[in-house]
């Protein structure tokens, strides 16, 4: 008899897995945070009483905890270029949400997962909590290389599971209990985006292949989730990448072109049926079986001028519309937070985007190790972009959970990469080394991946 067994209950086995998570996570906060990220990716939801949780969110409660505890008892620590509009990005969700109660657009007790306002109010603290936690845990270029390394193996399993769920069904690819029905697609854009990051930038034959066999595994499994907006804004990625990052990438088109041969008659025929309505995009409205562009933004458009001719400032608060309503994460911002609430998000994403920027140019021009690493990242923020035009993005659960952990490795990247070393003056004739100048901030040489 296992230990788990011997415990009893489902209730008595949550309490010892919670209890030991708690003293690995005082223990040793960085261990704690490498369970955290698979969590994410493969737990279902939990029902307690009338309230649907996950445990990743019980798990990042601890986390958050210790991580009070250890700032109160540390130094401050280096700030980041993204704190404070991300301190902002909650301070409006809070006071639009509270706004929308008092006008009663916003639930805020209700316990509905979909249109509770009060539990997507904790939901973006929980965003921000778990940013600063990233931010704060992970010390060195190298914690961030092997957490990327984690966080691509958990979008795999996440694939994988899904894909082996396919096999059972017959229809569609689901993700773990409670998942959006397309969200499992998310996996795999993820981890085309960041394959893409090594395949571009990789000088090892081997970490190229390693790379393209993830790449080519995504895009398999990805059209099994029905998922056409991550479909599609997966290509519009590869295409913005290929062509602004290194064109001869484009070479390897024929290869591609070979595998979709391959592949395409491999797919089933309602798979293929579902992708083949992509035809009708751009057709006035959708029709029995096709999709159209018009017809998917159209309730973004009208809930949006209802609330420009109603609450302009605040918005509605969070979740005054169902999640999932609104099919366009920008809509969506301005609907919940009003346009305080969308000039606050698009500073935030402005912010995020010239962090990652910078990080980049500097892993470029000093020729770091690090480069596919942030390079990735920045394909991942491309793809939430483009993919927030056709679903919400950042607001939902698990979806929010994977872009804040890009945002946070962002951060971290780029204190170690810019702001670290331009607060260290290097002696000249170090300076002047070129072996000095090749070296890793993770210490040593830095290995060329």
């Amino acid at each position: 008899m296992t230990m788990l067994t011997a415990l009893g209950s489902p209730a008595q086995t949550g309490l010892f897995l919670g209890g030991a998570y708690a003293v690995l996570a005082l223990l040793s906060p960085r261990a704690a945070l490498w369970i955290l990220i698979p969590t994410i990716a493969l737990a279902g939801e939990i029902q307690v009483g009338r309230v649907l949780i996950r445990p990743d969110d019980l798990m990042l409660s601890v986390l958050v905890v210790v991580w009070a505890g250890r700032r109160l008892l540390s130094p401050p620590r280096t700030s980041t270029p993204i704190d404070r509009p991300l301190a902002a990005y909650f301070a409006i969700g809070l006071a639009a949400t509270l706004w929308g109660a008092a006008i009663g657009t916003a639930d805020l007790w209700g316990v509905s997962k979909l249109s509770a306002s009060g539990l997507h109010l904790l939901k973006r603290l929980e965003f921000v909590l778990y940013f600063c936690v990233l931010r704060d845990t992970l010390r060195s270029t190298q914690d961030v290389r092997r957490f990327v390394y984690l966080f691509m193996a958990s979008l795999a399993a996440m694939s994988i599971s899904s894909f082996g769920r396919f096999q059972e069904t017959g229809h569609i690819a689901l993700g773990p209990e409670g998942t959006p029905i397309h969200e499992p697609a998310l996996a795999s854009m993820l981890n085309v985006a960041l394959s893409l990051g090594f395949l571009v930038n990789s000088r090892r034959a081997a970490t190229s292949a390693l790379a393209a066999a993830i790449l080519l595994g995504s895009l398999w499994v990805l059209p099994y989730s029905y998922g056409r907006n991550y479909l599609v804004a997966t290509l519009l990625m590869l295409a913005i990448v290929g062509f602004s990052r290194k064109p001869s990438i484009l070479l390897s088109l024929p290869i591609l072109g070979i595998f979709l041969w391959i592949a395409l008659p491999a797919l089933p025929q309602h798979i293929m049926a579902r992708f083949s309505t992509l035809g009708s995009v751009f057709a006035p409205e959708a029709s029995a079986e096709g999709v159209s562009i018009v017809d998917r933004l159209m309730p973004g458009i009208t809930h949006t001028w209802e609330v420009l001719t109603s609450s302009p400032l605040l918005g509605w608060g969070l979740g005054s519309v169902a999640l999932g309503r609104i099919d366009n994460e920008y809509a969506g911002q301005i609907v919940y937070t009003g346009l305080l609430g969308f000039a606050i998000f698009l500073w935030l994403a402005s912010r995020i985007a010239r962090t990652a920027r910078e990080t980049y140019r500097t892993a470029k021009q000093r020729d770091l190790p690090e480069l596919p690493l942030i390079a990735g990242l920045q394909h991942c923020l491309l793809g939430y972009a483009l993919y927030s035009f056709f679903s919400p993005s950042i607001s939902a659960a698990r979806a929010g959970a994977f872009f804040f952990t890009v945002v946070g490795l962002v951060a971290v990247l780029h204190r170690e990469l810019v702001t670290a070393p331009a607060s260290v003056e290097v002696p000249v004739s170090e300076a002047a080394d070129p072996l000095y100048s090749g070296r890793s901030r993770s210490g040593g040489m830095g290995w060329t991946t």
